[in-house]
């Protein structure tokens, strides 16, 4: 890599895409996937993609971070993070969390130009790949009680849910959301499950929180001979977490990431993060060593990524040693992934990004124009 970049134009595009099956869960349904598309252009004309959480990211991007970004070097990230982002989060203003979201995007396409511009896979920025393919589960929401309105049909219905989507990605491990449905007839969900797919199939939950202390006791106990992998979150807080771990064999995994908190509770078995909360690449991997220098496991959590967070997702997963237990994946609910090309959907439990320099993707800008919400360019 040779020669200076600097930033010419930041384009911010907040964009809502539909997705292809309800994704309800404890005390919410999703029914599009809501993101911003960041694209940072160098003077040289090179573009850099970027993608994150949430419709409102775009403004900020475009309004407060561009002014500051624009005219500077186009790889140094640790000096646009210093720009736009404290450089210590202040707990009196949790609206700061959403900063570093929206900045996740800039910081995203500063590594698909840095890719770019060296002429390598994001994957090899990072070190190489560590395995053939990076890893990913089959993933399914809760069944929808507006659906299937009567509770008895809800564990065969789940059970065909779950052996579709197993023989779709070839994954061997299926994860699934609980704690939407009355308590027995989550456990007989489960049970249904199991009993649909081979035994080589491993399986692990979700709850979103949705469980009492006594129920997720109660639901664990009652599951014990399905052999779960893992619960994700069946209660809320971290305290009741490590208490109910003590009590049951069941690994249990949480989405704090907060180093601090969590070590109070080295009961909690693994922290499941995802890049844009982190505020991009290079934060996520400091704390994914971090968390594994505790002993935890650590996987990455979906949030309804299009193709740009999907690539990034999968690059990660190619490299990173310490992402071996497969990551949680909604590509396949997604209407359109606004990229050019087939979507990289997962094949015999993993995907493979192509060796194209950067993230390998390139907008769809006909999608892009269908489903964006509103567009703001800086230059």
């Amino acid at each position: 890599m040779s020669g200076a970049a600097r930033i010419a134009e930041i384009r911010a595009v907040p964009v809502r895409v539909p997705i292809t099956r309800a994704g309800t869960m404890s005390g919410a349904k999703r029914t599009h996937a809501a993101r911003t598309i960041v694209e940072i252009v160098a003077d040289d004309g090179t573009v850099g993609l970027g993608e994150t959480r949430t419709e409102e990211a775009a403004a900020i991007v475009a309004g407060r971070f561009a002014p500051s970004l624009l005219g500077t070097d186009a790889f140094d990230r640790r000096g646009a993070r210093a720009r736009c982002l404290r450089a210590h989060p202040d707990y009196g203003f949790p609206e700061q969390r959403l900063d570093a979201i929206a900045f996740s995007a800039v910081e995203i396409a500063q590594w698909d130009l840095l890719g770019k511009r060296a002429g390598l896979p994001l994957y090899a920025l990072l070190g190489g790949a560590v395995r053939d393919a990076a890893p990913f589960v089959a993933y399914a929401y809760a069944v929808d009680p507006d659906e299937v309105p009567d509770p008895e049909d809800v564990p065969a219905a789940m059970a065909a849910v779950a052996t579709d989507a197993v023989a779709r990605t070839g994954a061997r491990l299926f994860e699934f959301k609980v704690g939407v449905h009355p308590l027995d007839v989550e456990i007989a969900v489960v049970h249904a499950v199991r009993e649909a797919l081979d035994p080589g199939v491993a399986l692990a939950v979700d709850a979103n929180m949705g469980f009492g202390r006594i129920e997720a006791a109660r639901f664990l106990s009652a599951v014990a001979p399905c052999g779960l992998a893992n619960a994700e979150e069946p209660v809320a807080g971290l305290a009741a977490l490590a208490a109910l771990r003590r009590s049951d064999p069941t690994p249990v995994s949480t989405h704090c990431t907060d180093l601090d908190a969590l070590a109070a509770y080295p009961e909690i078995d693994a922290v499941v993060p995802e890049v844009h909360g982190q505020g991009g690449i290079g934060p996520a991997l400091d704390l994914i060593a971090a968390l594994v220098a505790t002993g935890r496991e650590v996987w990455l959590r979906s949030m309804w990524e299009l193709g740009v967070s999907w690539a990034v997702m999968c690059h990660l997963g190619l490299a990173l040693p310490a992402l071996a237990r497969p990551a949680q994946c909604l590509i396949d609910l997604i209407a359109d992934d606004l990229v050019l090309g087939e979507t990289w959907l997962v094949r015999d439990g993993g995907v493979r990004p192509p060796d194209r320099p950067g993230l390998g993707v390139e907008l769809d800008r006909e999608a892009l124009d269908r489903y964006r919400t509103d567009c703001v360019v800086s230059r």
